[in-house]
């Protein structure tokens, strides 16, 4: 099946590392962190599942042979903090994660989950030097999911019969896109998507207001998108990648697979939600333009 990498052990980091092992697609993880107790113990707790092989280790050499890295390693968000504010310190943790990765698992696949997880996508590709297909980032399927259950919430209706995908930033100009939700395959009422759209722009920071940061949401998508890639299954995915013109990386539909991202899709938007995208990609480039890249 392969080998995973998962950078960063804090709790983030390790419920990422035991929701992937869940999903029975790797035969061997290695989760890596700069507090030597903390990640042996999580390697150690981790194995005793027998899911997988499991290795905790401070050395970056551990990697080697890796096919795909999950790269979680950086400072949490705080409660008043938006994830632009995590950028600074974050791009340098990134960088150092490039580094290392180069250095020890040239060939492997890169998802980034870390925050600002758009941001640190594009700082990733520009530091290891890899392809587009090579380096992308996760963001745009935990919004969905998001989406996906306030709507349900919204129609009294069971998830699995809501349709709809969250495109643009990960962060508070994202773009639940109101066109795709289909509730039991029908159109819905506009008033209660808004409210949903509403809804799921807030989730994470009222998640992180009362219980001080969300794991078990993004956990769980990060193991759909590693599934998908370790499993070869080429479906359409809301992916962080780069936006050419823009210099930017930004979610977009995607079909992902073993080699990465296959494909970028154009999506369908409206004039405004077109307007919202090209809106975070210049507020974007401005905040990458402010840490030199």
């Amino acid at each position: 099946m392969g080998k995973i990498a998962v950078i960063g052990a804090g709790r983030l980091g390790s419920t990422i590392a035991f929701a992937i092992m869940k999903e029975n697609i790797t035969d061997e993880l290695v989760i890596i962190d700069i507090i030597e107790n903390l990640v042996m113990g999580e390697g150690l707790d981790l194995g005793q599942t027998c899911m997988c092989r499991v290795t905790g280790s401070t050395d970056y050499a551990a990697i080697t042979g890796a096919d795909l890295i999950v790269s979680v390693a950086g400072i949490a968000r705080k409660p008043d903090m938006t994830r632009e504010q995590l950028l600074g310190t974050n791009a340098k943790i990134m960088t150092s994660v490039s580094e290392q990765a180069v250095r020890h698992a040239p060939d492997a696949l890169m998802l980034v989950v870390a925050n600002p997880m758009d941001a640190m996508t594009y700082i990733a590709l520009q530091e290891t030097g890899w392809g587009p297909d090579r380096v992308f980032g996760m963001g745009g399927v935990v919004d969905t999911n998001r989406f996906r259950y306030f709507l349900s919430l919204e129609f009294g209706v069971p998830v699995e019969d809501v349709e709809g995908i969250v495109l643009g930033q990960h962060g508070e100009v994202m773009i639940p896109v109101a066109s795709s939700v289909r509730i039991r395959g029908k159109t819905a009422d506009p008033e209660r998507v808004a409210r949903a759209v509403a809804r799921t722009k807030d989730a994470g920071r009222e998640v992180i207001a009362l219980k001080g940061a969300t794991f078990y949401a993004p956990a769980h998508a990060t193991s759909q998108m590693v599934r998908v890639i370790m499993q070869d299954l080429k479906e359409v995915v809301p992916t962080s990648v780069l936006i050419e013109g823009q210099r930017v990386c930004l979610g977009m539909p995607a079909v992902l697979g073993r080699k990465g991202v296959e494909k970028v899709l154009e999506p369908d938007l409206t004039a405004t939600e077109r307007a919202v995208f090209l809106e975070a990609a210049a507020a974007l480039r401005g905040n990458l333009e402010a840490v030199g890249y």
